[in-house]
């Protein structure tokens, strides 16, 4: 099934023909030690097919051959089996140049960089290793603080009649004990840069994942007919459906309200624009000058006070934070730093203007910081790093 599935993937990726979800499948296929021999099989066929006038100038082939075969290489290129000759590696590397695998966790393509230039080695100082805790932490409404990853599991503080509560898999959870006194106070949940992701569920049963750099601010207990929280940076909600009390998210001076739904808010500061995505249900976004119904797929996007509407959103790229990845089609330079920037706890500085182009593919976020500017290079962004700055050459 898997060696009949990858050269389905194969030839249609050939093809330019795969989704995002099918495009990281083929490359996770490609890197299982068991169906090696049916790749080279598959790699071999594919150079019978292929059209002599399609050979690559003998340069770019040698380039391109030794990037693959260079073993002291920070990244390495999906490998070809040692099967295939010399003149069919070389083919293969032309159609599939731009596809770099690193250890089966660093996934990136760019199928427009040219591939003439000379790779020159930018000087690194150290390294950032991905985060392995969350240091995430919950400010109480009187003031205490609750820094999670050194709580231990368990009841956590009572909260009236709300008990706080650190499970074992690290997730936070806010229960009811009792009947709520009708008194609202608020807590604040800060994921600091630099920290995995965490996910809380909220005295309602609504579940909600934030972002590095990010922070939720919510009622104890939900009273009255609304309820209502607000949000800095990033988060994925799972609101539980309550037809009479509704649930808005608030950012500024825009409000999210929905019934019972799934969708994602981006709100950094530092990015120009708020980007509401719906995944499922339905929410309607306001602000002071207008209003919009946002449907399954849509994207709203709030910039100076104005509310335009996206069709035929990547879901799966607004959703690869959650997901453990950093998903980069059609990305430019300048967003992809910044997201690298609060997940390493780093700054960037540009040395010169901001390179222009845009990439594609996906890094795992589990990768160490040097292994993501290492990759880089590979497409004409050099860097190096020091004193916990990456500064863009």
């Amino acid at each position: 099934m898997k060696e009949q599935r990858f050269d389905e993937l194969f030839r249609r990726y050939m093809q330019q023909g795969l989704t995002d979800a099918e495009e990281t499948e083929l490359f996770q296929l490609w890197l299982d030690p068991l169906l090696k021999s049916r790749i080279a099989q598959t790699l071999d066929e594919f150079y019978d097919e292929l059209p002599r006038d399609k050979d690559m100038p003998a340069e770019d082939a040698d380039f391109i051959f030794k990037q693959i075969v260079q073993k002291e290489a920070p990244v390495r290129r999906l490998p070809v089996s040692a099967g295939i000759s010399t003149r069919r590696r070389l083919a293969v590397a032309a159609a599939v140049s731009f596809i770099i695998g690193l250890s089966g966790y660093f996934l990136l393509f760019n199928k427009k960089q040219p591939v003439s230039q000379e790779i020159v080695k930018a000087s690194h100082a150290g390294d950032v290793e991905a985060p392995e805790t969350n240091r995430a932490m919950i400010l109480l409404a009187n003031g205490q603080k609750v820094y999670l990853d050194s709580a231990a599991n368990g009841s956590l503080t009572m909260l009236g009649s709300i008990q706080l509560v650190k499970l074992a898999d690290g997730k936070i959870a806010y229960e009811a004990t009792g009947t709520s006194s009708g008194e609202v106070s608020y807590n604040t949940l800060l994921n600091p840069r630099g920290s995995k992701i965490i996910d809380i569920t909220l005295a309602d049963g609504s579940r909600v994942w934030l972002n590095a750099g990010s922070s939720l601010t919510y009622p104890v207990a939900f009273t009255g007919n609304e309820r209502k929280v607000s949000i800095e940076g990033e988060a994925y909600f799972e609101v539980a459906h309550n037809a009479s009390k509704p649930f808005i998210v608030s950012k500024e001076n825009t409000d999210i309200k929905v019934l019972g739904t799934r969708f994602n808010v981006n709100a950094y500061d530092d990015e120009a624009d708020m980007k509401i995505t719906l995944l499922q249900g339905a929410i309607r976004v306001t602000n002071n000058q207008q209003a919009a119904i946002v449907k399954p797929g849509e994207q709203a996007i709030v910039k100076s006070g104005r509310i335009d509407m996206a069709d035929a959103v990547n879901l799966e790229q607004v959703m690869s934070w959650k997901e453990g990845y950093f998903r980069m089609k059609g990305t430019d330079l300048a967003s992809l730093m910044r997201q690298i920037a609060r997940w390493y706890d780093v700054q960037v500085v540009y040395k010169n203007k901001v390179p222009e182009g845009r990439f594609g593919g996906l890094i795992n976020r589990e990768v160490n910081l040097l292994d993501v500017l290492n990759a880089l290079e590979q497409y004409g962004i050099y860097s190096r790093f020091e004193n916990g700055k990456i500064i863009v050459l």
